[in-house]
């Protein structure tokens, strides 16, 4: 456990000399985002559009990886099942955070908000450009249940493969979209000797006050 603790505590990576100043940052927030998650696609980060969600139920915070597919209405929009135990917590407790990290570009934004089921319209919209296999695990997949092993899923799928084939995959109703309205923005650019630039953006008379952090 020493020799652990030696070579977690040794692990440090120097960052970058880019600068992140007020007059590179866009007044809209979703405007700065989008920036941001453009050049992380140019750079070819796997997934950039992975984030960590935070949810919270009668007791503690809970936290995963989901994937961010839209924006609309200046909503983040990302799907899952209507009964995963993320689901059920944001029914109960629509405030929600979440961060994307970007590491090989140095930057980080989180953010917070309140999330809420998304239209119908954009659910199956996103559905239908979804593949096949993907659609049809939406259907067998009663998603963080416990299961006896990953046949009883595979199986399933085969199943509604055969009852599918040839037509059109339907959503199905316990499955869809949450849109998150953020009202709580950051900016994180990393730095060398850890002199990170941060920015917040809080809402203010109807715009969005920029505010510098401390690293």
């Amino acid at each position: 456990m020493e020799n652990f603790s030696e070579k977690i505590q040794s692990l440090r990576n120097e960052y970058s000399d880019l600068d992140l100043t007020s007059e590179d940052l866009n007044q809209d927030p979703i405007t700065q985002f989008t920036k941001w998650l453009d050049e992380a696609i140019e750079t070819q980060i796997y997934e950039p559009n992975a984030m960590v969600l935070a949810t919270v139920d009668e007791n503690a915070p809970r936290s995963r990886y989901v994937l961010f597919k839209n924006i609309v209405n200046n909503n983040l929009i990302f799907h899952t099942h209507y009964e995963s135990p993320k689901a059920v917590e944001i029914f109960a407790n629509p405030n929600v955070s979440g961060i994307f990290y970007w590491a090989e570009i140095h930057r980080q934004v989180r953010f917070q908000g309140k999330a809420k089921k998304s239209d119908s319209k954009v659910s199956d919209e996103y559905f239908k450009t979804r593949p096949r296999g993907g659609q049809l695990s939406a259907l067998a997949s009663a998603q963080s249940n416990i299961i006896f092993s990953r046949e009883d899923v595979t199986n399933k799928i085969d199943e509604l493969e055969k009852e599918y084939e040839g037509k059109e995959i339907p959503r199905p109703d316990f499955w869809g979209g949450f849109a998150i309205e953020v009202n709580y923005w950051e900016f994180w650019q990393g730095r060398r000797n850890r002199t990170h630039d941060r920015f917040c953006y809080k809402p203010e008379d109807n715009s969005w006050k920029i505010e510098r952090m401390s690293p």
